[in-house]
């Protein structure tokens, strides 16, 4: 069985990753459609009120961090039998949402701030957030079914090999 400190990292990223994948969820699932009938001008206002929200980046950033340390634990822990494939998988996904984010979503949102109004502005904004948004969405959940299989694995009894 792996160690406890693995077993706590692959917990802390299994919660971590679910509070990011329901933010997502919300996200996708209910603020865009939202966005969609009240107007860019409204979707701009909302956005640019509650950009940077404390409570995304540090979620954001634990998960990514417990994750890939799940992955780097798991990969020098002698005692652990756990499949290895899940950790390292969401820990790429981890590292391929967050380069998504701070390479394209997060300055869209600096854009964002300087665009005013400006409608033409606004709707190419609106639809690089959009495009790359869904892209992430999928990495995040994805990411979050590889953390909870990764745990599973972690949290296992070894397995018996036939003699």
């Amino acid at each position: 069985m792996a160690s406890r400190k693995t077993q706590a990292l692959a917990l802390g990223a299994a919660l971590f990753g679910g509070l990011l994948a329901g933010v997502t969820a919300n996200r996708a699932l209910v603020e865009l459609p939202a966005w969609q009938r009240i107007g860019l001008v409204g979707w701009a206002n909302f956005t640019r009120a509650e950009n940077g929200s404390l409570l995304y980046i540090v979620v954001g950033f634990m998960a990514l961090a417990l994750t890939i340390s799940t992955a780097i634990s798991l990969a020098f822990d002698r005692s652990a039998k756990a499949r290895r494939l899940p950790a390292y998988a969401a820990a790429i996904l981890a590292i391929t949402y967050a380069a998504i984010t701070r390479g394209i979503l997060v300055p869209a949102m600096f854009h964002l701030r300087a665009s005013e109004n400006n409608a033409a502005a606004l709707e190419q904004i609106f639809g690089t957030v959009v495009r790359w948004s869904a892209v992430n969405d999928a990495l995040h959940l994805l990411a979050f079914a590889l953390t909870l299989w990764a745990l599973a694995e972690v949290l296992s009894e070894p397995r018996k090999r036939p003699v």
